[in-house]
């Protein structure tokens, strides 16, 4: 029931294995390009989106950027925001969590006492990298071990979307990401 001016719209791009050559890959499907229309069809439907890139070449450069540097579009979860969303978990899944990837402000994601996020916005439009299951272990078993447990910085990506984006919908474009497995 939301004016679709106020609707927030979350792009989610799959990132397998996980470097920049294969962001946003998708076999016989222009992903970036795809991305680029589905942003222009949300302003033609009167979506609040704001300045986009003019091509899908320039949405995955800018999104190497920001996954690389954090220069462009820097979108950031506080650690004490994190910390909060994170003790709402059942125990035992914090405890596995803990167990397997340590403390949150161990995380490779966090600098500053923020997790810095591979998330570019355009107005009410965030598109964003999918982040890896798993750090420097086997990209293989990290997409595709239903038990592993994901590491912080993935929970504060979806952490961040849920809450303080505050998505009315989260669109998985492209080839299939982790949440399949």
């Amino acid at each position: 029931h939301t004016p679709a001016k106020h609707r927030k719209v979350a792009i989610i791009l799959a990132n397998y294995p996980d470097k920049d050559g294969r962001i946003a890959n998708g076999v016989g499907y222009d992903t970036p390009a795809s991305t680029i229309a589905i942003l222009d069809a949300m302003k033609d439907a009167g979506y609040t989106v704001g300045n986009t890139p003019s091509n899908g070449n320039d949405l995955i450069h800018r999104l190497s950027l920001t996954r690389r540097t954090h220069e462009l579009g820097e979108v950031r979860l506080l650690l004490e925001e994190y910390l909060k969303h994170f003790a709402l978990l059942p125990a035992a899944n914090r405890a596995e969590i803990t167990a397997r990837w340590g403390a949150p402000e161990t995380d490779p994601f966090v600098r500053e006492g923020a997790f810095h996020l591979a998330v570019n916005l355009y107005g009410n439009a965030a598109v964003a990298i999918q982040p890896a299951r798993g750090y420097n272990i086997d990209p293989k078993a990290t997409y595709h071990d239903p038990a592993l447990v994901p590491p912080h910085g993935y929970l504060a990506f979806y952490f961040w979307i849920r809450h303080h984006f505050s998505a009315h919908a989260i669109i998985h474009n492209g080839k299939h990401g982790n949440l399949e497995w």
